[in-house]
């Protein structure tokens, strides 16, 4: 049984600690996150375990925090396809590279273990993604009213993407079998939605 952490007030995060929090992400690809205990955790980030309680309470505190810097990254999405909606000049381009960035360094088996093990990380990914989709929602009813994209229901097109990324994204079987990285998953999908979607 690991020790309790001692109540303390923690160090504030900086971009040190952004950094090797977001090394550890291709240590942990493969990892049973269930298992995992603080000593493993500092080992992967090659920190004393004293050092990881500077500035983290928990495993879940570790993990959220972790979540929360990749999605403020992400974050970046909504402008581009704000600015693209106004101008009405689509890139899918952009928004795929903006996407598979940051899905870098994360595999299908990682989300799917942040799912079952650490509820509050995966649920800053969760509503992340309903933002995505009312925001690709936005997307295709200004694309079809201003005839940049083809009249096609826009229903089916929201069920698609909610079955990518609410189901197919922590499937990890589908990757073990089609051998496929989340990134060029991601980068094939926007590709063959956005190229049949333009006139």
């Amino acid at each position: 049984m690991g020790r309790k952490s001692i109540a303390r007030k923690r160090k504030s995060k900086d971009k040190k600690v952004e950094q090797w929090t977001q090394a550890i992400l291709p240590k942990l690809k493969r990892k049973d996150l269930g298992n995992l205990t603080m000593n493993d955790l500092a080992l992967l980030m090659n920190k004393s375990k004293s050092t990881i309680y500077e500035y983290f309470t928990t495993k879940e505190e570790i993990f959220e925090y972790i979540t929360q810097v990749r999605i403020d990254r992400l974050n970046a999405y909504k402008h581009e396809i704000t600015s693209e909606i106004l101008q009405l000049n689509y890139h899918y381009e952009t928004l795929a590279a903006i996407l598979t960035d940051g899905a870098k360094d994360i595999s299908a088996f990682y989300l799917k273990q942040l799912r079952e093990h650490y509820p509050g990380a995966w649920k800053i990914i969760e509503d992340f993604l309903f933002g995505l989709l009312d925001d690709f929602k936005q997307m295709y009813l200004n694309g079809i009213k201003n005839n940049l994209f083809k009249a096609v229901s826009i229903d089916l097109l929201l069920k698609l993407d909610q079955y990518f990324i609410l189901q197919l994204i922590t499937d990890d079987s589908f990757f073990n079998q089609s051998k496929e990285t989340l990134e060029s998953t991601i980068k094939d999908y926007m590709f063959l939605k956005f190229e049949g979607l333009m006139k």
